[in-house]
């Protein structure tokens, strides 16, 4: 007869409270988990990726049995087999470095133990460098109450993963709402910390469900410092909106009132059931990851962690609604109101807020100036190396003239509140002159901290003291971002907050450059989904991974990818006339809208201008709008292409304005300058003889302008000087014709 052995005593649970490392997108990632649990036919273990140089991706074999259990779901809604293995291979289950998944997985839903395939490597071996290795993940009981949940409508739940893991499937907000009750349900042990006023807060789930039942102020859980270990995923679990019962922003919660669901009873169950688990707090130390050498440097760093709760919780998809077009390119002839279309669109679009930036593309315009790239710049070198404003003022005092005593006296009320005996030994540092000390209530210390000072003199040759004598500033090589990158920066922080506004960059002339050169990888961000989100991530450089983790924060390995957020526009004008532009390819013109300006389309404000032209018998009244059109007709009749014709506005406003009468004199030299150049150098270049045949010489730029001085439209061939009869009226010699 067998009996039972005794039970298995398992060891407690490093909490690592304090690690770092963070898990964005959650739901496309417990999507994925989900996923391959099913289609691998509930199994103890698998292993489900395979190295592919430094990255790792899933198993040939494992991502055939994927789309065998996924597609009969999403190709219903014309979701492709590559789609998904797109998808599916940028996930974070397969992006993220082990200690993230270690902590979601184990430690906040328990769905399962990662290690590496090699037992050999400690979880730390991905904090640096970027590299990936294989994985395998060992299945809890919890994934058989998952099971069970989706047993009811396992179809229904597909749809749910489906939409979860990234792809445009429908899908039911029923089982949507309880596949998130359930997943909440098995997060309720997990524990977490924040520091409040230098204080170790380690609260769950349960306390802030009872804060938020005690009072009827939001909840903070972005504490003082840095977030670290599993509130890392909380943030970025909420934000995603796992919790039915809690609305997540910026670090603080409220309840989200659903009917369906009783927070208050929720919570009372919540609590037996805590109460009836044995939880042993165990890691609440700092786990900070302890290296060497410049991988140390570069992974904490906490210049790149300045606002922790920004890089785990990047999102591009706001749901910002506008009728414009995300990539839109406006092209037409010389004069058509390009410029002018755009910006008035501008003021529409921005109308409730938003920002923008216009840049002038040319020929030798490149990548770095559009994108951004390393340059020397000067930098304040004290202000570099000391951070905040009140640090820099205790500097001033230390690098005065002053005496020891007059410093102390001086620096004394900026201590007084803090820790006072650093004073002595910050002036111990800079001075050997004695100096009286006080208590924080004023009256004298004993021994005028000799003890603090003789230690502050003492390290002093040990420690790099910033001189009055250094330079005020010195050359330095920074990431200067260029248009694109900061507006992208700007979308991206506003992306974060309830209220979405616009971002838009305006490109001037942009087929003056060559394009291909000028967006690089970018390129590739421009083919927009549904959302107007970049359908297509790009792998970005070490460089723009540290300029988005210092300007979004967190860390530089969080930003390995990037897309365009739905709230960042890009327009631009294009005019395929000018002389030595560049030729847009097919793949990259199908990634923007295109709205062609026809040569009359903006014609309604200038009609009726006139203004006199000519002396003697030559003098005509004529309508700058009707000269415009003889001599686009004329061209035409030379086979000029239409994109050479004259724009209503190839005169700006400024020359024929439209509530003001024409000044002839500002005219006439415009004239001269632009129509008459345009039209010899480069329109009717081949046809000078023919459209210039009312001179006498019209051979020389600088004649045909003398003689249009006095002849005015006769310089121009009969076709176009027949349509200004000497009858014309006569009473408005620099009138506004229709006004």
């Amino acid at each position: 007869m067998q009996r039972p052995e005794n039970m298995e005593i398992y060891e407690d649970i490093d909490l690592k409270l304090g690690i770092k490392s963070s898990l964005p997108n959650v739901k496309a990632t417990l999507a994925l988990f989900i996923l391959i649990w099913k289609s691998e036919g509930r199994p103890a273990e698998v292993k489900y990726s395979v190295q592919d140089g430094d990255s790792i991706r899933i198993s040939d074999e494992l991502m055939n049995k994927l789309i065998a259990y996924s597609s009969p779901v999403y190709s219903v809604h014309g979701v492709s087999d590559d789609q998904f293995r797109q998808t599916v291979n940028n996930n974070q289950l397969l992006k993220s470095q082990m200690e993230a998944l270690i902590v979601a997985f184990e430690l906040y839903w328990k769905l399962g133990e990662i290690v590496f395939q090699d037992n050999t490597k400690p979880v730390s071996s991905e904090r640096t460098g970027g590299v990936r290795y294989p994985k395998e993940i060992h299945f809890t009981l919890n994934m058989d109450i998952i099971d069970v949940a989706m047993a009811v409508a396992e179809e229904k739940y597909k749809e749910v993963l489906l939409n979860w893991l990234g792809l445009n499937v429908a899908t039911s907000e029923r089982e949507d709402k309880l596949l998130k009750s359930v997943l909440t349900a098995l997060s309720e042990t997990a524990v977490f910390k924040l520091d409040d006023s230098g204080q170790d807060v380690i609260f769950n789930q349960d306390s802030i469900y009872r804060k938020l039942l005690a009072t009827t102020e939001p909840v903070d859980i972005n504490g003082d410092k840095e977030a670290k270990g599993s509130l890392r995923v909380l943030k970025t679990s909420l934000n995603d909106g796992t919790n039915p019962y809690l609305n997540y922003s910026r670090g603080t919660v409220t309840s989200t009132n659903d009917p369906d669901l009783n927070l208050a009873d929720y919570q009372k169950r919540v609590s037996t059931f805590l109460s009836l688990s044995t939880t042993k707090i165990v890691g609440i130390d700092e786990y900070e990851e302890v290296e060497s050498g410049a991988d140390a440097a570069h992974e904490s760093n906490d210049d790149y962690l300045t606002d922790s709760s920004n890089a785990e919780l990047i999102k591009y998809k706001t749901g910002y609604q506008t009728d414009f077009h995300h990539n839109r390119i406006i092209f037409g002839a010389p004069g058509t109101g390009k410029s002018y279309t755009l910006n008035r669109d501008k003021e529409t679009l921005l109308k409730n807020g938003g920002e923008y930036e216009r840049v002038t593309f040319h020929p030798d315009y490149s990548y770095a100036n559009f994108v951004g790239t390393y340059k020397p710049t000067m930098v304040d070198s004290v202000k570099n190396l000391i951070g905040s404003k009140d640090e820099r003022d205790v500097l001033t005092v230390l690098l005065d003239d002053k005496t020891a005593q007059e410093k102390y006296d001086l620096l004394y009320e900026k201590f007084k509140d803090g820790d006072l005996t650093r004073l002595p030994l910050l002036l111990g540092l800079y001075s050997d002159d004695k100096f009286k000390t006080k208590k924080k209530d004023g009256s004298d210390a004993s021994g005028d901290n000799s003890v603090e000072r003789n230690h502050g003199r003492a390290i002093r040759p040990y420690v790099n003291l910033i001189s009055n004598k250094q330079p005020a500033s010195e050359i330095a090589y920074e990431y200067v971002p260029g248009p694109f990158m900061r507006t992208y920066v700007k979308a991206l922080k506003n992306a974060q907050s309830d209220s979405p506004k616009p971002f838009l960059l305006i490109v001037e002339e942009i087929n003056r450059a060559n394009v291909a050169a000028v967006f690089g990888d970018i390129f590739q961000l421009l083919d927009r989904d549904e959302d107007n989100v970049s359908e297509y991530a790009i792998q970005t450089s070490e460089d723009i991974k540290k300029y988005l983790a210092k300007e979004l924060g967190g860390n530089p390995q969080e930003y390995s990818e990037i897309k365009i957020p739905d709230n960042m526009f890009i327009w631009a004008t294009m005019n395929s006339a000018d002389q030595g532009v560049f030729p847009m390819d097919t793949a990259f013109k199908r990634r923007w809208d295109f709205t062609y300006l026809g040569i009359d389309d903006s014609e309604e404000k200038i009609v009726g201008k006139t203004v006199e032209l000519g002396k003697g018998a030559n003098k005509r009244i004529v309508e700058w709008n009707e000269l415009r059109k003889a001599i686009n007709t004329e061209l035409l009749s030379y086979k000029v292409n239409e994109d050479k014709l004259l724009g209503p506005y190839f005169l700006s406003k400024k020359i024929v304005p439209e509530t003001e009468p024409i000044d002839p004199t500002k005219f006439i030299a415009t004239f001269k300058s632009k129509v008459i150049m345009y039209l010899f150098d480069d329109a009717a270049k081949q046809k000078r003889q023919t459209l210039f045949d009312g001179c006498n010489d019209k051979t020389t730029y600088s004649s045909i302008c003398k003689e249009f001085e006095e002849k005015g439209v006769f310089i121009f061939a009969k076709n176009i000087s027949n349509k200004f009869p000497a009858t014309a009226p006569t009473n408005n010699l620099t009138g506004d014709g229709a006004e």
